[in-house]
């Protein structure tokens, strides 16, 4: 192994110009380049899922738990809080934490518009922090006292078509019989990119729906729980399940959202099938890469053999000098999607189309344990496809290699 070390790094300072120094700089690169779409393809795959993600659940909890009813209206049966219920989700390893809510559909009128609306109370439990990333002006709402807080928090699309700006004040007439109106203070604009926030929901109070709808302290539209951990949501519905009342349905964000959930699980699938063939590429171009090294130094190993060198000696050379282009990509390869994601993250230069793509910058997600499985997994993977080339060593005779020309 000394004597494979000492020629493997003597054949790899080749004079410059040299036809094998222009082919180790095509594996290097293919190598660097196969390893910086892999990691950039999952930063930006695992940022878009992320955001994405985080939208969904800052308008809401993971599982949300109504009233059973088989019958759709926009009048909500309210269920009656369970503070006993509500201990036992908090008591799970895996909930974060529960809040109550209600939806009231109603229609907002200023000077010149009117416009269709659903305002969705929460009480003081909502996260506001998940939620203000979304706020694009202004402040979430203040949660009042026994008659509810008067503000509200609206969509830039809304805000837009009715021509509102924070500290305007609107009126909202509640569908029911007979009808009720307020007065509402605007206090924050958001906006998601998902028309089905954006479109038609407002934040507020729930005490606020609550005295419109004659509903006591006590009664709610729903529960929405949050979770600690999201891959653990099938076994935490499961346990929320066993414990909740008889009079309860479940479902579960990604059954609420189906399509957007969908959606994302499909995009995993293409960008695996995308890696794959960009594997395949780097793989094909090692060993082409490999063959011709093999070939220009044939009459090397034809007098290495001839000296009493073994197959396997001859072949560790080369398997070495691999080795050393395969390490030396990966080094490139490794910094360049570094100083790629950085560059996105911390300045956000490549820009989106918010109405297609749900936000306006590439996102970017630091996952070091992708990192090292795509390191790990390109070494493993060239390492193994450099013994193809290999074999073809042992069937290398001395005297015409020697002769070859």
């Amino acid at each position: 192994m000394k004597i494979a070390r000492f020629i493997s790094k003597r054949i790899s300072h080749q004079e410059k110009g040299s036809f094998s120094t222009t082919i180790s700089k095509i594996v290097v690169g293919s190598v660097a380049s196969g390893l910086f779409i892999v990691l950039i393809s999952y930063a930006i795959l695992l940022g878009f899922q992320r955001n994405i993600k985080q939208k969904i659940f800052s308008f809401g909890g993971h599982i949300i738990l109504t009233k059973y009813d088989l019958n759709s209206s926009l009048f909500e049966n309210p269920i009656t809080v369970n503070k006993e219920f509500i201990a036992k989700c908090i008591n799970m390893s895996n909930v974060a934490s529960i809040n109550t809510f209600s939806n009231k559909a109603g229609l907002i009128k200023t000077e010149s518009e009117v416009q269709g609306a659903v305002l969705k109370g929460v009480d003081d439990n909502f996260n506001p922090k998940l939620f203000s990333k979304n706020l694009i002006k202004g402040r979430f709402i203040r949660f009042g006292d026994s008659t509810g807080s008067k503000e509200i928090v609206v969509s830039k699309k809304t805000a837009a078509k009715l021509l509102l700006d924070t500290g305007q004040t609107i009126t909202i007439f509640f569908v029911q019989n007979p009808p009720r109106f307020r007065k509402l203070k605007v206090v924050g604009i958001f906006s998601t990119g998902l028309d089905e926030f954006d479109e038609s929901v407002m934040l507020g109070d729930i005490k606020l729906i609550q005295k419109i709808n004659n509903w006591d302290s006590t009664k709610a539209g729903g529960y929405e729980i949050s979770l600690k951990n999201f891959e653990f949501l099938d076994q935490t519905a499961d346990a929320i399940f066993a414990n909740m009342d008889y009079d309860l349905g479940l479902e579960k964000i990604t059954d609420k959202h189906i399509t957007i959930f969908d959606w994302l699980v499909l995009l995993d699938q293409n960008v695996r099938i995308f890696l794959i063939l960009i594997l395949a590429v780097a793989s094909f171009n090692m060993v082409s890469g490999l063959f011709i090294m093999i070939m220009e130094r044939t009459q090397m190993i034809g007098l290495l053999k001839a000296l009493g060198a073994s197959n396997g000696q001859v072949r560790n050379i080369f398997f070495l000098n691999a080795l050393r282009l395969i390490v030396y990509g990966l080094l490139l390869g490794n910094m360049a999607a570094a100083a790629f994601c950085f560059v996105q993250w911390h300045f956000g230069l490549l820009p989106l189309d918010p109405e297609n793509y749900y936000m306006d910058t590439v996102p970017i997600e630091w996952d070091w344990q992708i990192w090292l499985l795509a390191n790990a997994g390109l070494f493993i993977i060239m390492s193994l496809t450099v013994l193809i080339p290999n074999m073809v060593i042992s069937n290398i005779q001395p005297v015409k290699a020697i002769r070859f020309d």
